[in-house]
């Protein structure tokens, strides 16, 4: 009777252990299931768009206090649209001005005095001269008729020719002083338009702009508040949403880039094509709990999966999806 049921119990004992490495090696498989060669594969997934997802923090010289916060979560952002002011814009904004006035100020003096009211006094300058040209030679004429005694004659001549002579270095003067106030100009103009530069890169330090199109999806800093070690706003492109499906590392060999699959997602029927964009590149292991059986080891990878020309997956983040491999 003895071995009888020593036997028994040692069956059970076969019995039990044998459904153990046959659950084990079911985990094994993972929890998409093997299902019979040249069907399709089901998995699970999520939406995620890490090659569209930006973490947009300020530039520390335009200041550490955020001033002023443009948005808000779910809103739809343009590439370059302000999104934040740091504290330091109210003065990198007169700064700024008064770079501009300085140099609209030196620009106005160069048209309206040094190419304006300048340049005509010379003309003036020059018609007074030839004038005095042309009454000397008259002058000339009427002397040579009269019956003067010529050192008078010799002496209004000389007068006459030094009045010629300072005439014509006052205006030579004129033109150098006008040419050395030019070249001065130019170079303040110059040195302005760089002063302005540099006020308008002091006042863009002092903005924060999205780099992409997008959404915002997370906020990290508020106003008035030191902004934050993990930056300003995350902002999400989502034409570059994916799916990324977890499958057993047994299905590898069936996991082609090209590869066709149906997505579904949570509360909706419609199905959604798309196709495997990256192939699996690592594996990553883990261990799972198998109640009152032990702990499995399980051996997985994850697929990213792009949709197909002309369709779009809905743009919700973490979504969870049912991803079909044909």
């Amino acid at each position: 009777m003895k071995r009888v049921m020593t036997g028994a119990v040692a069956l059970v004992a076969v019995g039990v252990t044998a459904a153990w490495i046959a659950r084990s090696q079911q985990a094994a498989n993972g929890a998409t299931g093997a299902l019979p060669t040249g069907g399709p594969l089901i998995a699970r997934g999520y939406t995620e768009a890490p090659a569209g997802t930006v973490l947009i923090a300020n530039d520390p010289n335009g200041g550490a206090v955020l001033k002023e916060l443009r948005i808000k979560e779910g809103q739809i952002v343009k590439r370059d649209e302000i999104i934040a002011v740091m504290g330091n814009y109210p003065t990198a904004e007169v700064n700024l001005k008064i770079a501009e006035n300085n140099l609209l100020k030196t620009e106005r003096l160069r048209e309206t005095t040094l190419k304006g009211t300048r340049v005509v006094d010379l003309q003036l300058e020059e018609g007074a001269l030839k004038s005095a040209i042309e009454n000397e030679r008259l002058a000339t004429i009427l002397r040579n008729r009269s019956g003067r005694p010529p050192e008078e004659k010799d002496l209004e001549v000389w007068l006459s020719e030094q009045r010629i002579k300072n005439q014509e270095a006052s205006l030579a003067l004129n033109k150098r002083r006008l040419q050395i106030d030019l070249e001065q100009n130019a170079t303040d103009i110059v040195r302005l338009k760089a002063a302005v530069d540099q006020a308008l890169r002091v006042r863009e330090e002092a903005l924060v702009r999205s780099p992409i199109d997008g959404v915002v999806t997370q906020i990290n800093s508020r106003e008035g508040e030191m902004a934050s070690g993990l930056g300003i706003a995350k902002v999400v492109d989502m034409k570059q949403l994916r799916v990324f499906a977890t499958v057993d590392e047994l299905h590898l060999p069936r996991l082609k880039v090209g590869s066709p699959v149906e997505v579904t997602f949570r509360g909706t029927p419609t199905v959604y094509r798309g196709k495997i964009a990256i192939a699996p590149m690592s594996v990553k292991r883990e261990k799972r709990s198998e109640a009152d059986m032990g702990v499995a080891s399980v051996r997985q990878i994850e697929v990213e999966i792009q949709a197909d020309d002309g369709v779009i997956f809905p743009e919700i983040l973490g979504r969870e999806a049912r991803v079909t491999f044909l």
